[in-house]
């Protein structure tokens, strides 16, 4: 069972432990990203993430990587779009030293301005060598979510990272440090002495108020009222993605992990075997489902050749309209990989610290533990994911981006195939 516990400062630590496993896995969760950055700090959240973890070493007096490697221990960070999860982990018997480096990361910034530029010049190589700009994923997001947050890439721009110094990082750091945004997670094999130690050393730190981020999306004028019509990027290749709106208060996201198993996960999904294996129209399919407490989009993609992409159109557009006509058996609604495997969760710390970390306390799904959660994916009924299918499944819903040679495609043709009726 989750357990959960709430430092001096008010931040809250939850657990859930496993005697069995021999390491231990420390996540610290804050609900912040590029969803919540204004025009003027694009970039911000992942600047910090950066910052943060040199800002350890330099409190560490420049000791933080030499005592990762002598404890065998990993520590690192990822930012999302509306969360960024700080993580350490290493053998069960040094959780204590791993509390004591983690938990630094709610210090202030001391770092001079040369080790923020240093900094600076990182993340600059890092948007460069990303080109994210050039990408599908990213035309396709500038489509979907229009004018808002959502649309920026997480890094931020060359320009946008120019204009972030030390104060601007001390000033986000204390609006967005508060015990509604900040929260730690613990797995693996960690009793309760040191569980309260790791929440003695949190509530050390000093906290502030501020405004709690609801994991909310911002939702574009046109969110289940596309217009259609095939948006296109000229390229020497041809990629096609298929985007769908997702009303959260409709559907659950369990029923979205199911839908997406089904249609992209599963050995047996219709979409591999269908225009994959038997027609061989492409070797790779790509999906994601972004999804946030009120809204979400359901996305998949991938490439074929020019000639064969009326083809594959028109194959997509039958088999999802098959997946909303008709419920699949019951064999076929991919349950056991959260029910039948449900425990395999913990043998694996970092899987389990994140699952639980991001259903319970992003997404607010309150999982009590292993058991709940198998069974809330076990009462899922096939009838019940043919009506998610017909609720996200729509021409309103759906926005299709693609990269082709514009010369040689006829999108006028793809339309009639995409637009030309419902699905």
């Amino acid at each position: 069972m989750e357990e959960k516990r709430i430092a001096e400062n008010g931040i809250p630590v939850f657990s859930l432990t496993n005697k069995d496993s021999h390491g231990f896995f420390i996540s610290m969760f804050l609900k912040s990203g590029s969803m919540y950055e204004n025009e003027g700090e694009l970039g911000i959240t992942h600047f910090f993430e950066h910052v943060a973890i040199r800002n350890v070493n330099r409190l560490m007096d420049a000791d933080l990587y030499s005592l990762l490697d002598r404890y065998g221990m990993e520590f690192n960070a990822s930012t999302y779009n509306e969360m960024v999860q700080f993580y350490i982990s290493g053998a069960d018997f040094n959780f204590r030293t791993g509390a004591e480096i983690i938990a630094r990361l709610l210090s202030p910034i001391v770092l001079s301005k040369d080790e923020i530029d240093a900094e600076r010049a990182r993340i600059k190589a890092e948007i460069r060598e990303a080109d994210d700009k050039s990408s599908l994923a990213y035309f396709t997001a500038c489509e979907v979510w229009g004018d808002t947050s959502l649309s920026r890439p997480i890094t931020g721009t060359l320009g946008s990272v120019s204009k972030i110094n030390a104060t601007r990082l001390e000033s986000y750091r204390r609006r967005v440090f508060t015990p509604d945004n900040v929260f730690f997670y613990v797995t693996g094999n960690v009793g309760t002495a040191e569980l309260d130690y790791l929440a003695a050393l949190i509530g050390g730190y000093e906290i502030f108020s501020g405004e709690p981020h609801l994991n909310l999306a911002p939702v574009p004028k046109d969110f289940g009222q596309r217009e259609g019509g095939v948006r296109v990027k000229n390229a020497d290749f041809t990629k096609i993605r298929y985007s769908f709106d997702v009303d959260m208060s409709l559907v659950s996201s369990r029923e979205l992990d199911l839908l997406y198993d089904i249609i992209l996960g599963g050995y047996s999904s219709d979409f591999f075997i269908e225009l994959s294996e038997k027609r061989g129209l492409f070797y790779d399919l790509g999906g994601t489902v972004e999804r946030y407490n009120n809204v979400g989009v359901f996305s998949f993609s991938y490439e074929v050749r020019e000639a064969k992409l009326y083809e594959a159109a028109e194959m997509t557009v039958s088999l999802l309209s098959r997946y909303a006509e008709a419920s699949l058996p019951e064999e076929r609604c991919m349950k056991a990989g959260y029910t039948d495997n449900a425990y395999m969760l913990f043998d694996d710390s970092r899987e389990l610290g994140f699952t639980f970390g991001y259903d319970n306390h992003v997404l607010g799904l309150g999982y009590s533990g292993i058991e709940d959660r198998k069974r809330a994916y076990g009462e899922i009924t096939p009838e019940r994911l043919a009506e998610v299918a017909r609720v996200i499944f729509k021409r309103e819903n759906m926005t299709v981006t693609l990269k082709c040679n514009k010369k040689k495609t006829d999108i006028e043709r793809l339309n009639t195939i995409l637009f030309g009726k419902d699905l």
